[in-house]
């Protein structure tokens, strides 16, 4: 960084940082899918509790095969969502890392920018005093 100018860098961690922001988005949109999931199923057992609470007692002997089914996709849903979360917690310090890291390049870009203006205008008023002085050395 021969120049001293970050915005490339910059350029890149924003880039970074939006393609963390869309890794996350797809984990919670796939936790979400997890969960509604989880209700669907919680809403077929009742519906089919129901229907079995009318139905003759031969199609009550399916219902506990039925039941025990969704135990284990219950178990499995709950593995999964379990995963994603642990994925999500994990793709959310990487994002707050690299938004830090964004933060910092941008702060000294800024402190940079900050001096160099600072010292443009410094060198701009010892232009203006020069003439000041000349054209007072020539009144007089």
């Amino acid at each position: 960084m021969a120049t001293k100018d970050l915005h490339t860098l910059i350029r890149i961690r924003k880039w970074d940082v939006d393609e963390k922001q869309r890794a996350l988005g797809m984990l919670l949109r796939k936790e979400e899918t997890l969960l509604d999931n989880l209700a669907a199923l919680e809403d077929e057992k009742r519906r089919e509790a129901a229907f079995v609470g009318q139905a003759d007692a031969v199609k009550g002997f399916t219902f506990a095969a039925f039941l025990a089914r969704c135990d284990e996709r219950k178990k499995v849903m709950n593995t999964l969502l379990a995963e994603v979360r642990r994925t999500i917690d994990e793709a959310r310090d990487e994002l707050a890392e690299s938004y830090r890291a964004l933060k910092t390049y941008e702060v000294t870009q800024e402190d940079r920018d900050d001096a160099e203006e600072k010292e443009q205008a410094h060198k701009t008023q010892l232009d203006l005093d020069e003439i000041g002085l000349t054209l007072h050395r020539r009144k007089a």
